[in-house]
């Protein structure tokens, strides 16, 4: 996703007392108490490790997706970025420098350098797609968000989909009856397709290797870009697909979606055809019904579905989504059933600053609020907090 803080004491002492008891069961006992929810299908919301645990470990790499696992993550998230030779990684952005220490490595000082990115200009940066598998190797990985916990930074070397992959069949052969799912993204593909390094073709031929390009194969691959998934729909993927809906903030004084940015505005290939809708359009039953002609779900951002709002005494618009409260739902969730399409929106995180004030600072409560509305997953940055929550949502349920 395109959308942190401090990793307190009870956030790792919870994960590793869910380690013992849920990775196994934890998201076994979440479905087996299913069948009456409002989700599409009527059974158990999805917790999905966004990028892992980035909440106490460095995203995408393969010890956070370990710990993602045994917290009771129902699916490991990630975003696929191409090496120079055509190798698919788990790297959230099109450059290095926020998650790597490829800045400490003198012999890529002469690789800096700058580029359009999806009609945005970004750099200097080193770029991945400008180091081959070996050399991204060589990198380790850190904590992009400054509040959060840096004890493992550079420890861990970058992941690569294949090793992700081989993870999820390993959790997969060791608990059979165990929900679990791989969850890869095509980041920016429109650009990387444009540098000689498309990702569609790989992931596809990848999935084909696997024996996973089955309609109920243990995969969902998602794109903020529809014209990638009707790419790889003609190539001949099978396997569930998710149009993930983005946004670039909030009109806290009326609880508007806003639209800044060109790469949050809309999708790239929406920006090269001059078409001047926004993402919105796809949030309307006409865009839900165009999505379902080549995907399964929607992955929009969370304040789609709750939209914040708040002003001050003076009735000016608050700073900050902490400032401001839940306004009713609205009717995404429903039109996207009614569309026949599941809901996975995203990304539920701890820090009392990613909250509205409806909750309480109580993270839980947020999960909560969406269960009730029959969302069928979350993406979600602290596996541990969402399979708590749920845990305890599905007893409330059942006590009903």
């Amino acid at each position: 996703m395109k959308r942190s803080l401090t990793v307190t004491a009870s956030l790792i002492t919870a994960t590793l007392l869910i380690a013992g008891c849920a990775g196994n069961s934890g998201n076994l006992q979440a479905a087996g108490n299913a069948g009456h929810l409002k989700t599409l299908d009527g059974s158990a919301p999805l917790i999905v490790g966004h990028r892992g645990l980035p909440g106490l470990y460095p995203e995408e790499v393969i010890a956070g997706y370990r710990a993602a696992i045994a917290a009771g993550t129902d699916a490991l998230e990630l975003d696929l970025q191409s090496s120079s030779d055509g190798v698919l990684f788990a790297c959230h952005n099109v450059f290095l420098s926020d998650t790597t220490d490829v800045a400490n490595h003198p012999e890529f000082a002469s690789r800096k350098k700058s580029r359009m990115v999806d009609g945005v200009a970004t750099g200097p940066e080193w770029y991945f797609s400008d180091f081959t598998a070996a050399e991204l190797k060589t990198l380790r990985v850190r904590q992009p968000i400054a509040t959060r916990s840096k004890q493992y930074d550079g420890m861990y070397p970058l992941a690569t989909f294949q090793e992700v992959i081989d993870l999820t069949k390993e959790t997969i052969a060791a608990n059979p009856q165990r929900r679990m799912f791989i969850y890869p993204e095509t980041k920016n593909p429109i650009y990387q397709r444009q540098l000689g390094v498309p990702l569609e073709e790989k992931l596809l031929a990848m999935l084909i290797k696997e024996g996973w390009n089955t309609p109920d194969s243990p995969v969902f691959v998602q794109s903020f870009e529809p014209a990638s998934l009707k790419m790889m729909r003609k190539m001949g993927l099978k396997t569930k697909v998710v149009q993930l809906i983005d946004g670039d903030g909030t009109n806290f004084k009326t609880g508007a979606m806003t639209y800044g940015s060109p790469d949050t505005a809309k999708p790239f290939s929406w920006l090269q055809a001059n078409d001047p809708h926004t993402f919105a359009a796809m949030v309307t039953p006409a865009g839900l019904a165009e999505i379902k002609t080549y995907a399964d779900g929607i992955g929009p951002w969370k304040l789609y579905i709750l939209p914040p709002q708040g002003v001050d005494a003076a009735g000016n618009a608050v700073k900050t989504l902490d400032q401001a409260s839940n306004m009713a739902p609205t009717t995404l969730v429903a039109d996207a059933h009614k569309a026949g399409l599941f809901v996975h929106p995203y990304t539920f995180r701890d820090e009392a600053v990613r909250l509205t004030k409806t909750y309480n600072g109580d993270p839980k409560a947020e999960y909560k609020a969406y269960f009730d509305l029959g969302i069928d997953g979350v993406f979600t940055d602290f596996s541990t907090t969402g399979r708590v929550a749920l845990t305890e949502w599905m007893k409330t349920n059942e006590a009903k």
